[in-house]
């Protein structure tokens, strides 16, 4: 199958060359244009899937060619990607018949999940890396690196991953990312619950056995070692492993064979182990639990999954998703989440992580009675903050735009306009931190920030920012 087209129509060099390699890197065959006659012209001559559109081009607008974009015979869908992100303008590209409306900067993430549902709607493929990384939402920066680091692995030769983080962090959907994204995806991705088993039971999982090995073996059983053969196997909660079944595992690492309970053949077998433990190993070697010898040949790679409490900028994300996938399960009308209730939701620590967050949220969404989730839905642990964060906990900047309107023809904000406000806080934060940084020196904050200098200047403009105030 071939790789999703996308044409990127933009004035600015910089961004249509940063961005073309990364949507490359992710599987798109990219096509550039840097004016809206040249994007046209290269639109009738190919075929594109999508196409990513500057709402300001030196001539014309783009909202101009929208209409002569969804006239061609491929009908492309449109994203219109801007840094004057006016909200009339935005209805106007949707109403002129753009799919989406993103305002520079945006995260790239976001801008791959935009780009996933408009494949999604058209029926279009989608590159393996879009899916592969969709199921771990979020924008913090610990997540983003971990997004990172997910891609660099399955891309690498590399044949084990240990894979640590608390319950409910996302350690098996990180494991099935670098599974879908490598080149064994088209092979199996087998998972094994260590936990689950015996140990002898566990071994007859790993390896399978031949007929006759045990009074209830009536046939030969293959091990997941076999099934999994040029694929990945996902060895979940290894520090449960028994003694035998880790003495057993060491070897399969050290000689990439296995021999089936019973069997005198030695099996080759090419397998990317993931492992993953919600444990300290160090301390399970310390206590004489876990073998060093096999902590050291599975900590070839290793990915720390980080903890909901340390990324609550993605509460108000998750919290919006996990609503509406459950709105899209049941038979009732779409529930937003109260402002208070979304105080109540970053206070607390979430020590069940990602999971407890999602069962909450269903759990709120079924005891609901209106269109809105409010304190009273939640349960008691999340209202009486029994598992809330320290008072001296650093607190969020997602949290600095709760406090409820009070409009009495208003019953209050949406999510949509509580998630704007909370980016428009950080936002501003940013900006003037780095121009603080630089001493007012726009260049140098620019760069020190990683944001194109035009794009940056544009941000100040928006929030009103002057860099003479912190010129020295």
């Amino acid at each position: 199958m071939s790789p999703p087209r996308c044409l990127l129509i933009d004035d600015e060099h910089n961004f249509r060359t940063f961005l073309g390699e990364a949507l490359e890197d992710v599987g798109y065959a990219v096509r550039h244009a840097a004016t809206a006659r040249a994007g046209l012209a290269a639109a009738r001559e190919a075929p594109f899937d999508i196409i990513l559109l500057d709402q300001n081009l030196p001539d014309g607008s783009g909202l101009e060619l929208i209409s002569e974009l969804r006239l061609l015979p491929t009908n492309p869908t449109v994203i219109v990607v801007t840094a004057y992100g006016e909200l009339d303008q935005a209805v106007q590209s949707i109403k002129t018949g753009a799919y989406h409306y993103l305002s520079k900067p945006f995260g790239f993430p976001e801008l791959l999940e935009v780009m996933r549902g408009a494949a999604v709607s058209r029926g279009a493929p989608q590159p393996g890396e879009i899916d592969g990384l969709s199921a771990l939402v979020g924008q913090d920066p610990q997540l983003l690196e971990i997004k990172r680091l997910v891609v660099r692995i399955a891309r690498a030769p590399v044949q084990t991953v240990l894979v640590l983080g608390e319950s409910g962090t996302g350690k098996e959907l990180a494991a099935q990312a670098i599974h879908q994204l490598s080149a064994r995806a088209p092979h199996r991705l087998v998972a094994v619950n260590c936990a689950a088993l015996s140990d002898s039971l566990l071994m007859d999982e790993l390896f399978g056995h031949e007929r006759g090995a045990f009074t209830d073996a009536r046939s030969r059983k293959p091990g997941v070692f076999e099934l999994a053969d040029r694929g990945t196997l996902f060895l979940d909660e290894i520090s449960e492993m028994g003694p035998r079944a880790q003495a057993a595992l060491l070897r399969v690492l050290e000689e990439r064979r296995v021999r089936r309970v019973g069997g005198t053949e030695e099996i080759a077998v090419d397998v990317r182990i993931i492992a993953a433990s919600n444990r300290d190993l160090e301390a399970e070697i310390a206590a004489v639990r876990f073998r060093a010898d096999l902590y050291y040949r599975l900590n070839v790679v290793r990915l720390v999954m980080p903890p909901l409490r340390e990324r609550r900028s993605d509460i108000p994300i998750l919290a919006s998703l996990f609503s509406n996938q459950t709105s899209a399960r049941y038979p009732q009308h779409a529930r937003s989440i109260s402002t208070e209730a979304m105080a109540r939701l970053l206070a607390h620590s979430w020590p069940g992580n990602v999971r407890e967050l999602r069962n909450t949220i269903e759990r709120a969404y079924l005891v609901s009675d209106g269109p809105t989730i409010g304190v009273h839905d939640l349960p008691r642990s999340v209202i009486d903050g029994r598992n809330a964060l320290p008072p001296d906990a650093p607190t969020p900047i997602t949290t600095l735009a709760l406090e409820p309107r009070r409009d009495a023809a208003d019953a209050g904000p949406t999510f949509q306009e509580i998630k704007r406000e909370y980016v428009d806080r950080f936002e501003r934060a940013f900006l003037e931190a780095a121009l603080a940084r630089a001493e007012g020196n726009i260049t140098r904050a620019a760069e020190e920030a990683g944001v194109l200098r035009q794009v940056f200047q544009r941000m100040l403009l928006r929030h009103g920012l002057s860099a003479d105030h912190y010129r020295r």
